[in-house]
């Protein structure tokens, strides 16, 4: 009796045991998993951090070097009496203003924060949005302007002339600046706390307004 009692106890504690084992097997599993998962994590933020370094600067400089070269062909040559040329050539003025924008920003991988000062991350702000709205506006004008002058050459004499063209991408150019406004007024250099460092970003009580703007979706 003494002995089958000693035994029945035994396999209970060999039971347990054996639990016991496994649940340590698991937990070093997932803890195997999470500590694998953030090693991709740092070693996909190192390879981003490195691309962001190198091709950044690569896109500022050929394409910035590409659009003072157009907006000299379309301005200096025979080119000049065309209307396209005009809608050419302030998309490429656009797309170097854009340009120019996006390097001060990448400027702050070298903690070179010209972008996150007050005035400074204002101004940059409107002046990004500005040369996006124009640029998008641009292609769009330059896209109708052809399909008129395809669709029906007849009027293309009268429609499609210079002239014409001032008019639209000075109007565009005006209610682009209008659209940007708020982005002026609702940024300003923002302190975060988990981070210790200060970034450029909208301002608490305008992000539901531009988020809404921005995408049109009612936030909840």
């Amino acid at each position: 009796m003494l002995n089958t009692m000693i035994d029945n106890n035994s396999s209970d504690v060999n039971s347990n045991n054996n639990n016991n084992n496994g649940t340590n097997a698991t937990i070093t599993i997932a803890g195997g998993g999470s500590e694998e998962t953030s090693d991709v994590w740092r070693i996909f933020e190192f390879v981003s951090q490195i691309l962001n370094c190198v091709y950044v600067p690569i896109i500022v400089c050929m394409g910035s070097l590409g659009n003072i070269l157009s907006v000299f062909v379309f301005s200096k040559t025979k080119l000049c009496k065309l209307s396209s040329s005009y809608y050419l050539a302030a998309l490429a003025i656009s797309d170097t203003c854009f340009l120019f924008g996006l390097f001060i920003q990448w400027l702050n991988f070298f903690d070179i924060n010209i972008y996150n000062r007050d005035y400074f991350c204002q101004f940059f702000t409107f002046f990004s949005y500005l040369a996006s709205f124009c640029s998008s506006w641009f292609v769009v004008a330059f896209t109708v302007e052809r399909f008129i002058a395809v669709m029906y050459p007849l009027k293309r004499q009268t429609m499609c002339t210079v002239r014409r063209a001032k008019i639209v991408l000075s109007g565009i150019s005006v209610l682009g600046v209008l659209h940007c406004i708020p982005f002026w007024i609702s940024s300003q250099p923002v302190f975060l706390d988990e981070r210790q460092t200060t970034i450029c970003d909208i301002k608490n009580e305008y992000k539901a307004i531009v988020e809404d703007l921005l995408t049109m979706i009612p936030l909840y």
